[in-house]
């Protein structure tokens, strides 16, 4: 038997409740992207682990993990045909950890739920986006952790509070700098801690926003006023940010960022810790009018046309 398993990037846009004063914390709003994604073929291979392609020594570490906590020996041949590049903000750690997880499951014909996958992977301890996204895809909202929960193994992802279709025709520049220093694993961890207090305001007027301006203009489909929400969330969160990042921008993405704004580009942000740096177009001229303009300031980008994606990831065996 041979699996195939397809998962798309997301855009993580943003938290809801930094502060951590109330009853839960974190939360927050991302979207499920067309490309790029990770695609991999599994085949069993009795008694043995076999890992080639793109991310090859990563991916066998995440196949020992999973195999560890499956309590089933291993066997299997994995072949990654198309990885999303790490650490850039696209949520490449746990779009593959949960499709090499789901892969294996299927192989070894493993009744495990997405939650548990999730546990096992060690994925969905802060950010619940990306595991509700591999799920079904979106525009979604989730609702972070209990404040009381353990910060380095919780027993559950975050809930989803809710989900709602993407327009089709609103398009996304995506934006990847050539080159950049990235945060992540234990630095990620590290870099939440230094973090300065955020105060109960700061966390309403985001919700306020989420609630009352981006959810609306989405499910009006007025993309003007979602992306003077969402310009208006990553300003907030920018600003919370600032002493670990540098910036309310990545210094990587920060010019690219500014140059978007400045040319009138909508819902300007950047996706988790960046660079990634993206903008939304209402049609293909604006599309390819942004594009031009980030690449006059840094020509080495990766200036890439998306779109939201409205399902969840693949996993097909035959």
């Amino acid at each position: 038997m041979q699996v195939e398993i397809a998962a798309r990037a997301r855009l993580h846009l943003g938290f809801l409740d930094l502060s951590g004063s109330g009853e839960r914390r974190f939360g927050g709003i991302g979207l499920s992207i067309s490309r790029p994604r990770v695609l991999m073929k599994i085949e069993a291979r009795e008694g043995s682990l076999e890992v080639r392609g793109a991310q090859a020594e990563r991916i066998r570490q995440l196949a020992e993990r999973f195999y560890e906590a499956a309590g089933v020996p291993r066997g299997a041949a994995i072949r990654i045909e198309e990885a999303i590049p790490e650490h850039v903000g696209l949520g490449s750690g746990t779009q593959t950890a949960l499709a090499l997880a789901a892969g294996l499951a299927r192989l070894h014909d493993l009744e495990l739920p997405p939650d548990r996958l999730a546990v096992m992977m060690g994925r969905a301890r802060r950010s619940g986006i990306g595991y509700h996204t591999f799920l079904r895809g979106g525009f979604v909202v989730e609702g972070g952790h209990p404040a009381n929960a353990s910060a380095e193994e919780p027993d559950a992802p975050p809930p989803l509070l809710t989900r709602h279709e993407f327009p089709e025709d609103w398009r996304i520049v995506l934006l990847l700098p050539a080159a950049a220093r990235t945060i992540s694993g234990a630095a990620e961890e590290e870099a939440f801690r230094r973090l300065p207090p955020v105060d109960d305001t700061t966390s309403g007027a985001l919700a306020r926003i989420v609630l009352m301006r981006l959810l609306p203009a989405l499910v009006e489909r007025r993309l003007r006023p979602f992306g003077e929400a969402l310009a208006g969330v990553q300003a907030i969160l920018g600003t919370c940010f600032a002493a670990v990042q540098k910036g309310v921008f990545h210094p990587a993405g920060a010019l690219l960022a500014q140059s978007l704004k400045q040319a009138g580009a909508l819902g300007v942000g950047q996706s988790s810790w960046g660079p990634a740096v993206y903008a939304f177009a209402a049609d293909e001229r604006e599309e390819e009018r942004l594009r031009g303009v980030a690449l006059e300031v840094d020509p080495r980008a990766a200036a890439v046309a998306v779109r939201g994606l409205n399902r969840g990831a693949s996993v097909e065996a035959g």
